[in-house]
């Protein structure tokens, strides 16, 4: 994951109380990540050396939405040139303007735009010019960002360790962090923005934060953190101890997130994205300073500072078969569920792929008109529906439209959830499957095969533990006309695009696709 840039699983949202659909095309708002309104770059020295300024632009629907597809980004570097020198990588430069085509392959890990600035030569401190982004995403223009690029000024970079390894549920830990000013300026003020994962929390509130929580389990709860200080160049301050993290029952593989930023007019607007935030009560949180300056050494250049850590935990995946009746030639809807018991999310915040794969076998005479988007069809009556994470208390519903082709008694499908390596954290199996009961009453009167049949209802019931079936009106997906164009099954996690291709593997081999194809931690 690149370092500075929001992870993009806000593309497979997950719900705290129950299904995440993805936001509808109307609803979408995609806009511009990772181009803070002030951006300091430091003079070309006394030996001429031009030190770098490295930026990563990229696209993201704060609705908690799927990924966009392909994203335009156009940026208008004529008012920099004399100030600033800018490399911008893929992109085409022309009169001034560098233009940017991305296209998103893998909606879990969205190609970014990287951005290097250095000061231009002959430029001197306190020049200044405006980076505008315009674009499109999807066909859909992008709102307008701005940013005022100075040579000179204040410049923070942060620095820390890990956090500890053997976290347990309950446990706190610090936040190892601190910062230095490696610009030519003062900061007046600093702006610390925190990310936490599904698992963890801030330990305590503090009065000079606000707070957030949204549906992301890559980036479940965030604060933004405002100290009134002064840090004077080649000075540096770290958090004090009360700045801790909180390991929660849902924990298993988790990320802490650090941002540092001086307050420059519109910086909180741009680190809240468009969030709701909350201010924190108590008392307040205050920085740590240094004795006098320090050599900097361990700093580079990120304004980003981030730790994992692993805990031992477990989930309990549980699937929901559904009894089906009607008549010959009726058309009906299975209503398919799984969910996950918690207590633990289960994914990867550094790996982000798919763990596990439901499967769905049908009975001879059951044949399939309408699969839930992203499931596929593979061999002797068999569907594979690949999952990406899962929150802690995800609910999904897969609704597969079937025609019931002949007469039926006491017939019988299952489904079934097979999760490869990932199966150790689940210690209860003996609910991963069940039935899927069909029964037919006499033909209908336009059964006729050269004829539409008419559609009919289907009684779904819960085969598991005696739950009821979760309810495709409750935010799960709806078939299509066509086997494989209906919407995909609301995960809890948001939206996922699977390759044709992966569907050969999985199928194949008959085990989750991560087993196949696993892609490597960075």
């Amino acid at each position: 994951m690149a370092r500075g840039v929001l992870f993009p699983l806000a593309l497979i949202a997950a719900s705290a109380g129950g299904l995440a659909g993805p936001a509808d095309a109307q609803d979408r708002t995609m806009s511009v990540t990772g181009l803070p309104t002030q951006i300091a770059v430091t003079p070309v020295l006394q030996d001429g050396v031009k030190q770098p300024r490295q930026l990563t632009l990229s696209v993201a629907d704060s609705t908690d939405g799927p990924a966009p597809r392909e994203y335009v980004l156009r940026l208008d570097l004529g008012v920099l040139k004399g100030v600033v020198d800018v490399d911008a990588k893929p992109c085409d430069v022309a009169a001034g303007q560098a233009t940017c085509r991305i296209k998103v392959t893998d909606p879990d890990r969205v190609p970014g735009v990287a951005l290097t600035l250095r000061a231009a030569t002959g430029s001197q401190a306190g020049d200044s010019g405006v980076l505008h982004v315009t674009g499109e995403a999807d066909g859909r223009a992008l709102k307008a960002v701005d940013a005022t690029v100075q040579v000179g000024g204040a410049n923070l970079v942060v620095a820390g360790d890990r956090l500890p390894t053997g976290l347990k549920v309950g446990d706190t830990a610090p936040i190892p962090v601190s910062f230095r000013n490696v610009g030519s300026a003062s900061a007046s003020g600093v702006l610390m923005a925190f990310r936490f994962t599904e698992g963890s929390k801030p330990a305590r509130r503090f009065d000079n934060c606000e707070y957030s929580e949204r549906s992301s389990f890559a980036e479940k709860r965030s604060a933004l953190c405002a100290f009134d200080v002064d840090v004077p160049p080649r000075t540096e301050f770290r958090l004090p101890d009360d700045a801790a993290v909180e390991v929660t029952a849902a924990a298993l593989h988790e990320l802490v997130q650090v941002d540092v930023y001086p307050d420059a007019p519109g910086m909180r607007e741009y680190l809240r994205r468009g969030y709701p935030y909350e201010r924190g009560s108590g008392p307040q949180l205050k920085l740590r300073g240094t004795d006098g300056p320090q050599t900097g050494e361990r700093y580079g250049n990120a304004t980003s500072w981030e730790s994992t850590y692993y805990i031992t935990n477990t989930a309990d995946l549980s699937v929901t078969g559904a009894d089906i009746s009607g008549k010959v030639g009726d058309e009906v809807v299975a209503d398919l569920g799984l969910r996950n018991d918690g207590p633990a999310w289960l994914g990867d915040v550094q790996d982000p792929t798919e763990f596990a794969s439901l499967h769905v076998e049908l009975p001879d005479g059951v044949s399939v008109v309408g699969l839930p988007k992203d499931c596929l069809r593979g061999g002797s009556g068999e569907y594979v529906c690949p999952l990406g994470p899962l929150d802690s208390d995800a609910r999904l519903s897969f609704p597969f439209k079937v025609k019931l082709a002949k007469p039926l008694k006491d017939a019988h499908g299952k489904i079934q959830v097979r999760q490869a390596e990932w199966s150790r954290y689940d210690t209860n199996p003996s609910n991963d499957s069940a039935p899927i009961g069909f029964s037919t009453t006499s033909a209908s009167p336009s059964a006729d095969p050269s004829t539409d049949p008419t559609p009919g209802t289907g009684a779904t019931g819960g085969n598991t533990g005696g739950e009821p079936s979760p309810s495709a009106t409750s935010g799960g997906a709806h078939s299509g006309d066509e086997p494989g164009d209906g919407d995909l099954a609301s995960t809890g996690a948001g939206t996922v695009t699977w390759i044709a291709a992966l569907a050969v593997l999985l199928i194949g081999g008959g085990i989750a696709a991560r087993a196949v194809v696993r892609r490597r931690r960075a």
